[in-house]
């Protein structure tokens, strides 16, 4: 019988898939390539340290345990022609996904020995869920019609997927921009994903990215329990795949910072990696700030306020000013 191996985001819907029956071995990919420095091959030593001390200062993340479990994955993927005779990718429409699926397939693409098969199964709905956000939401039933629902990676597909890491991966946004006007059809999810990925760079009216922004409006002129707003911006930016942690993140940036945007009352830290909700979490509010209420309207500017140091991809937003911007206008990038 063929060795098939399926590779999955999430140990949530990788549990529900092996209690599914599914025929082959698991490996539920745990590398989230929406945050920190990016490079063509993720388990670059140089990189791989600078990642690690990211997502410990980002997340909490134990180092030593980032390293590990990132040098498992690759080690798994560079053996893959020894071990199997199809590999099958599962993954959804939004950006945190579709940017595991590029890298996947990209890795797959290099690779000198390619004799198995690779098959992706990506949806954006399922018949009976009315607000599809992704396969997790799946249970082990609805999981099985989905068995043998994959479909053969051809390698226009495969040579995309490349063309997008390296995109991705590049020090400057351009290659990204330029990208983003050619036909990406071959992937359906795609363009609206790297859309999303555009979004996340400040925009040149006042320094916040897309999601700072939802934040700061969805806030309004009172207060929003904080899981009441995580909720509301997972609803309304669904496609960019956000998990608590990231969306933790993302508020920490507008808090934690010099003048800050917004303020948080009934605690004073957001959870970190492997931490439970703090008691009474349910009561923990945001508000803006005078200087957020600014800002959010355009009379400031949040980066030549705070600054910032974070990565998109490979490009490296640091310090206040001659940052990478996004143009609303024309989708591309100016640094200012």
């Amino acid at each position: 019988m063929p060795n098939k191996l399926h590779i999955v985001n999430g140990d949530a819907f990788g549990d529900k898939l092996r209690a599914s029956g599914i025929d082959g071995d698991i490996l539920v990919w745990r590398e989230s390539l929406y945050e920190g420095p990016i490079g063509m091959q993720m388990s670059d030593s140089v990189l791989l340290t600078i990642r690690a001390v990211y997502m410990n200062r980002q997340h909490g993340i134990p180092e030593e345990m980032f390293n590990s479990t990132t040098l498992e994955q690759e080690k798994a993927l560079d053996k893959l022609a020894e071990d199997v005779d199809e590999i099958v990718l599962w993954f959804e429409h939004d950006l945190y996904d579709q940017l595991m699926l590029c890298y996947l397939l990209s890795r797959l693409f290099a690779l000198p020995d390619r004799s198995y098969k690779v098959s992706l199964l990506s949806i954006n709905q399922f018949p009976g869920v009315e607000l599809f956000h992704g396969l997790g939401q799946l249970d082990v039933i609805q999981i099985k019609q989905l068995h043998d629902k994959w479909l053969p990676v051809n390698e226009d597909q495969l040579l995309l997927a490349y063309k997008v890491w390296t995109a991705y991966s590049a020090s400057e946004p351009h290659l990204m921009a330029t990208l983003l006007e050619e036909d990406l059809s071959a992937l359906p999810f795609l363009k609206k994903a790297l859309e999303a990925n555009s979004e996340r760079y400040p925009s040149m009216q006042n320094g916040l990215n897309t999601i700072q922004q939802l934040i700061l409006e969805l806030i309004g002129d009172g207060e929003v329990p904080v899981l009441s707003l995580f909720q509301k911006v997972s609803y309304a930016a669904s496609h960019y795949g956000l998990g608590d942690l990231q969306f933790w993140a993302i508020v920490d940036s507008i808090r934690k910072c010099e003048v800050p945007l917004v303020r948080l009352t009934g605690g004073d830290k957001l959870p970190s990696y492997g931490e439970p909700l703090p008691p009474q979490f349910d009561n923990w509010q945001l508000q803006k700030t005078d200087i957020g209420k600014l800002v959010q309207a355009g009379d400031q500017d949040h980066l030549y306020l705070n600054g910032m140091d974070d990565w998109i991809g490979g490009v490296h937003l640091f310090g206040q000013k001659g940052l990478w911007r996004r143009n609303a206008a024309t989708t591309g990038f100016l640094k200012m």
